[in-house]
């Protein structure tokens, strides 16, 4: 039912292959597998030094491993079923940080082997584990499907939940003070703004839980599908903090403390965090929480972001005006063209002038009559992704609030093929 490739853009080099395995030791069958040129080593033969003796980075063959999941043909990660994610980890290791979101300001942007098994005549994914280096840690991240009771599953897609799981290990002499965190980005079929609640009680957005009063599953629901995220499961030690509020706001880690969150948010997310932990040579450490459906029988699905070949467009607006231009409209046809592009992401921004209320419903606006040109240029609905920022990105300081600027006055398109 399923096939196994061990490649983050379907194919790796045979020499590629060849220098991995000649520093696989103890894998009796490893020459068998570069002869016959069988891309595929079971993820039960990988030693914790995988990398320890390759010289060169295999940096065209790495993805940053970002994820996102589905129910169905529904969404309950943002971006599904189009291989882009907005959700992400962020490393702290003794001061210095890293991350799987190449976006993220001052952090090392890490990209990882990836080994995965897919449903045959699909690009779903069934399991993963993406295997990352940074500052002497080795990082593994693992997603295995798991069924209502959170036990793993074998040979079948149909689970309730994902396990998703980070173990990093010190291959240091010298010690290593970790800090994780982990933001996920839910969108509950089409709605980027879920219906929160915390152990079975309704919350609202900008709540903060630490470990104390840490709930043991957040859903995030609307209408009548709900995704639920397991904090703690069996001897795994939950997250020290979690905070739920807008994705704007939580996906810049490293800045939290700095911004200011506004009351008027259309854009759930949930960010986990771990505390510092010193960690010795030779010792791991290990983070795990499950997201799914935990009533579902359809089966969940992931994607792992995958947007290659990209190109971006930015239109830009007159004040409190949301219909496209001229100039702007004929700027999105010729970007558009003839090619065929897999799906497009558009994202809707607000100068500072003005309520937040006010401003993001300007955003979604000018979101919608983007994605209505896109429609006419050969794009379909199903296939645009829509974030509204209102005006959180906005350059304009509090002394320059109510003058507003062009640039902040925009939406930005995402194609990719």
């Amino acid at each position: 039912m399923f096939s196994s490739f061990f490649s983050p853009i379907n194919k790796i080099v045979e020499h590629s292959f060849s220098t991995l395995y000649e520093n696989w030791k103890g894998i009796p069958y490893a020459k068998d597998i570069v002869k016959n040129k069988v891309s595929y080593l079971p993820t039960s033969f990988l030693p914790k030094s995988i990398f320890s003796s390759i010289s060169r980075p295999l940096d065209d063959q790495l993805i940053d491993g970002r994820f996102t999941i589905g129910y169905g043909d529904k969404s309950i990660l943002f971006g599904y079923p189009y291989s882009f994610s907005t959700s992400h980890f962020v490393l702290q290791s003794s001061g210095k940080y890293a991350s799987n979101n190449p976006e993220l300001s001052q952090t090392k942007a890490l990209k990882g082997v990836l080994i995965s098994e897919v449903e045959e005549n699909s690009d779903m994914t069934f399991t993963s584990k993406v295997i990352y280096t940074y500052d002497n840690l080795l990082i593994t991240q693992t997603l295995v499907p798991v069924d209502a009771d959170l036990e793993d599953l074998e040979n079948t897609s149909k689970g309730n939940y994902y396990k998703i799981e980070y173990e990093i290990e010190n291959q240091s002499d010298a010690p290593r003070d970790i800090e994780f965190t982990l933001l996920l980005d839910p969108m509950i079929d089409a709605d980027d703004i879920c219906k929160l609640s915390a152990d079975g009680s309704h919350i609202g957005m900008d709540v903060k839980f630490e470990s104390a009063n840490m709930p043991l599953h957040f859903a995030f629901f609307n209408g009548g599908l709900q995704a639920q995220l397991v904090t703690k499961h069996k001897n795994v030690i939950g997250p020290d903090l979690a905070y739920v509020g807008q994705w704007a706001y939580l996906t810049n880690v490293l800045q939290l403390e700095q911004q200011k969150v506004g009351n008027y948010t259309d854009d759930s997310a949930i960010l986990l965090r771990w505390n510092t932990k010193t960690l010795r040579k030779g010792e791991v450490r290990t983070f795990r929480v499950f997201y799914g459906v935990p009533k579902g029988k359809e089966g969940i699905n992931l994607q792992h972001h995958h947007p290659n070949r990209k190109s971006q467009i930015t239109l830009y607006f007159d004040a409190n005006q949301s219909q496209l231009s001229s100039e702007e409209e004929a700027k999105l046809r010729n970007f558009i063209g003839a090619r065929r592009w897999k799906a497009a992401l558009v994202e809707g921004y607000t100068d500072a002038k003005g309520s937040e209320q006010v401003n993001l419903e300007l955003s979604k606006d000018r979101i919608s009559q983007v994605g209505y040109a896109l429609q006419m240029f050969g794009i379909k609905y199903e296939k645009i992704l829509r974030k509204s920022h209102g005006e959180f990105f906005a350059r304009n300081d509090d002394t320059a609030r109510g003058v507003g600027e062009q640039k902040d006055r925009k939406v930005v398109v995402t194609v990719w093929r």
